[in-house]
């Protein structure tokens, strides 16, 4: 399990683009733009936006998935 954190001035936007993104590659995501889960490709995670910053907890990822991989492509998605 890792944890990072990404800026975020507008949850709502950034929820709806990761959202779409999310659904595109096959994953799933339930939540809203306050806090929710993502799930995909042997990935598990949640998230979480306060104080302007996305918080994001990797709970399962693949074991040939280095973590920088993983935090480059999920802020993709939320960013």
């Amino acid at each position: 399990m890792f944890k990072f954190s990404v800026p975020i001035s507008n949850p709502q936007e950034s929820f709806e683009k990761a959202k779409n993104a999310i659904k595109e590659a096959g994953a799933s995501m339930k939540g809203d733009c306050n806090a929710g889960s993502f799930s995909g490709s042997g990935l598990e995670g949640s998230y979480v936006f306060e104080n302007g910053s996305l918080n994001i907890t990797i709970s399962k990822k693949p074991f040939i998935a280095p973590e920088s991989l993983i935090k480059s492509k999920v802020k993709d998605f939320f960013s």
